[in-house]
């Protein structure tokens, strides 16, 4: 099953003209593709819906998770971790604009946008603030910016393989970009239904191939487009934003090539350097994750979740 934080990376190989060819004879076809229900319910933020999920009791601050990079649902990536901390406290995780089940956006968003969908949707829930924001990979970034724009909402940060502005604006990333959004513009030039883009075997569940549609597949493209959108004064090292005193946990991966390679390296350095986005940080490394930490290890971030809590509550 297709799991991958960066649903481009799945894009650029389905998309290809030999992905794209008929099945073999002897691989049975999926069945007409239908959308699956819902598994969480939708919230009108002002003329669209977003599709979000929340779990576990009221009463104490909640606990909001923020996906990475075009992540076409977030039940199939933070549903675990969801589900540890349930049983502690309010948490919710939410399909940005256009993914999943949500309401697609006009075009032209861009992350500040996210960051307002995701004020608006707390403010329809009615959520009880301050909140724990938790942003995965890109995520990172906009919890940032939402804490920066909401700094009373938001009481700690768990900050999980996130990305740094350094390495999404270096030298030659848009060009990687544009590449991106070229694949997926391929894949849509051949979609004719709402049905998956490329062949699906029979038996993909059909949250995966949810990820194919075109509706879906517009949404991920509009993503890479948005970070180009970025001011070039929030490009620099913190340029999305510092948190001073609050609370901060960095979650990196620890599973590398052996020995680990330059890019394994940099990596390290990049997620320590998150640490001095604030003045109270800790980091934790998982030792048995890739980037997709929450699937991979939840409970290394249902535990760093839980500990940030505990204080709180103690104060």
């Amino acid at each position: 099953m297709l799991r991958s934080l960066c649903l481009a990376l799945a894009v650029v190989i389905h998309a290809s003209p030999a992905a794209s060819r008929t099945p073999p004879a002897d691989a049975p076809a999926a069945p007409s593709y239908a959308r699956p229900p819902a598994p969480g319910e939708l919230v009108d933020i002002g003329g669209r819906k977003l599709h979000v999920q929340c779990k576990g009791p009221a009463g104490g601050p909640t606990v909001i998770f923020e996906a990475g990079l075009s992540q076409y649902t977030a039940n199939s990536t933070y549903g675990k971790a969801q589900d540890l901390i349930a049983a502690s406290a309010r948490v919710c995780i939410y399909d940005r604009a256009g993914l999943g089940w949500s309401d697609p956006a006009p075009d032209g968003r861009t992350h500040q946008d996210m960051a307002e969908d995701l004020r608006k949707l707390t403010t329809a829930l009615h959520l009880e603030k301050p909140f724990i924001l938790v942003g995965h990979s890109m995520g990172g970034m906009i919890t940032r910016l939402y804490a920066r724009q909401y700094p009373a909402d938001v009481a700690a940060m768990v900050l999980v393989e996130a990305s740094p502005e350094t390495l999404i604006f270096a030298p030659g990333s848009d060009e990687s970009r544009k590449a991106t959004v070229a694949k997926i513009n391929q894949g849509l030039a051949s979609a004719t239904t709402d049905q998956p883009v490329v062949p699906m075997a029979a038996g993909t569940p059909g949250e995966v191939q949810l990820a194919f549609t075109p509706a879906v597949l517009r949404a991920v493209r509009q993503e890479y487009e948005a970070i180009d959108l970025t001011p070039e004064e929030w490009r620099g090292e913190g340029g999305y934003g510092h948190l001073g005193s609050m609370p901060l946990t960095v979650i990196r991966r620890g599973r590398t090539a052996n020995p680990p390679s330059e890019a394994d390296l940099d990596w390290q350095s990049l997620q320590q350097s998150l640490l001095g986005l604030s003045t109270d940080s800790e980091l934790i490394v998982a030792e048995k994750s890739g980037h997709v930490v929450p699937y991979d290890q939840p409970e290394v971030v249902a535990g760093a979740v839980l500990k940030l809590l505990s204080r709180l509550q103690a104060q």
